[in-house]
């Protein structure tokens, strides 16, 4: 690959320059280069990085909403006190963040060769979010009920320890859709032990 003329280094660092101050006229100039196909006026550095970043968004927002449904499944299962109102609110939760994982399925299928290397990540997060909302719940109840309620980062410890150090819900079950087989999640599936709560 031939070196880089002076106007050439010069017109890269200005427009390397151009994404740190303007981002927005950036991406303009850069769509314009691609569709001249003009290779010179193209920032490649932040382009890749661009581009790269839109693959880990896409990748995120599935942990993200997979790690929802976990929190909402372990809550329902784990959270006794909870009114019909309440279970009925978390099931509808879960079925939107099906519907959007479901999306995400579907406009992203190269992500399906990830989900079990995703999975661990949003029982993670998942399993947080729920010891953290628990803990809540369980304050809010004691000061309800007239007693002090126990600090924040004892209870939410209290609640880590209840919860399972390992995952017991499959994915087929979280994502309740298969995309040759269904045009929506399903709303018959569910672990066993959260269908029995």
């Amino acid at each position: 690959m031939a070196p880089l003329a002076a106007p050439q280094l010069q017109q890269e660092a200005e427009t390397g320059g151009l994404y740190e101050r303007d981002f927005y006229s950036w991406a303009v100039e850069q769509g314009e280069a691609l569709k001249r196909r003009d290779l010179n006026a193209l920032d490649w550095d932040n382009l890749i990085e661009e581009i790269e970043g839109l693959a880990l968004t896409q990748r995120n927002e599935w942990v993200t909403c997979c790690a929802h449904i976990i929190e909402h499944l372990l809550k329902i299962e784990y959270y006794r006190e909870a009114t019909d109102k309440v279970l009925n609110h978390w099931v509808d939760e879960i079925m939107l963040f099906r519907r959007t994982l479901a999306a995400l399925i579907t406009t992203n299928p190269g992500l399906k060769g990830h989900y079990r290397t995703l999975f661990p990540d949003a029982w993670l997060r998942g399993r947080s979010d729920a010891a953290d909302r628990l803990a809540e719940y369980d304050r809010d109840n004691a000061e309800k009920a007239g007693n002090p309620a126990p600090k924040r980062s004892k209870a939410v410890r209290e609640r880590k320890r209840m919860l399972p150090v390992a995952c017991p819900y499959l994915l087929e079950d979280i994502i309740a859709f298969a995309p040759r087989r269904d045009r929506e999640p399903r709303e018959d599936i569910w672990p066993p032990s959260v269908g029995r709560a």
